[in-house]
């Protein structure tokens, strides 16, 4: 294996790998970990608003809260086709 300037094994471009790896990135779909990163910050929000009585405020993370859930089992759902779309096309 090649070893690169950060001292990273198997860094060095292998062509084949590579191609497989941006396969791989364009099977999987969005990542659901934005979803999850709104809902928690929806949370905090809600948790800031609440501790301050500031209705508004805790509305507002609500929203953001919902939003993040909404989208984290949407990007689960449109990663699970992507996966199924791919997996079909190798058999």
């Amino acid at each position: 294996m090649d070893e690169s300037a950060d001292g990273l094994h198997g860094a060095g471009g292998d062509e084949e790998g590579a191609g497989e790896a941006l396969d791989t990135r364009k099977a999987e779909g969005p990542d659901p970990v934005i979803g999850a990163g709104l809902a928690l910050f929806g949370i905090f929000v809600m948790g800031l608003g609440g501790a301050r009585d500031l209705h508004y405020v805790f509305n507002a993370g609500m929203f953001i809260a919902v939003g993040g859930a909404v989208t984290f089992v949407l990007f689960v759902a449109l990663t699970a086709m992507k996966q199924r779309a791919a997996r079909n096309a190798k058999s």
